[in-house]
């Protein structure tokens, strides 16, 4: 067994992060593509017109930006232990 701080080797096979990351890649593109159908959305007292596709980009986009951002404050609060 490895100690927890010594590296563990990295076999050339493919990473379950890359694999899992070009499957939900697909899945979103799906989900974009057939969502082209234009919808109104409201966010507090604006309403806006556009293709849902739109709206569920945003939204991701949104989200990997949070999720970035707490993580970025998790390992820096991790770092000052």
């Amino acid at each position: 067994m490895s100690a927890p701080d010594q590296k563990v080797e990295r076999s050339n096979g493919v990473s379950w992060r890359l694999v899992v990351g070009i499957v939900l890649l697909a899945a979103v593109l799906v989900l974009v593509l057939q969502n082209t159908k234009e919808t109104t959305f409201e966010l507090f007292w604006m309403s806006v017109s556009a293709p849902l596709w739109i709206l569920v980009v945003a939204s991701l986009v949104l989200g990997f930006l949070i999720g970035w951002l707490l993580r970025s404050r998790r390992s820096k609060r991790r770092a000052n232990v």
